[in-house]
């Protein structure tokens, strides 16, 4: 493959990808019901109550950055 070809069919593969349709994306994944901002699958499914837990910041350096967190079970 000379030179040339390499390029007329580097320029027929960048025409191809511009001109042709977008693919197709999946759906959306389901939003968490209770508003937590975990996934779904940390949901209970039959009460829909949240399994997770948060990281709360329980210690602070003198300048105000947090330098520990502590772990707090959710609450349904």
């Amino acid at each position: 493959m000379t030179g040339l070809e390499f390029a007329l069919a580097a320029l027929a593969g960048v025409l191809l990808g511009r001109f042709l349709p977008n693919r197709r994306k999946g759906p959306e994944p389901p939003e968490p019901f209770c508003g937590c901002g975990h996934h779904h699958s940390y949901h209970d499914p039959e009460t829909g109550a949240c399994n997770a837990g948060v990281q709360v910041p329980s210690r602070y350096d003198d300048d105000g950055i947090v330098t520990a967190r502590r772990y707090v079970p959710r609450r349904a």
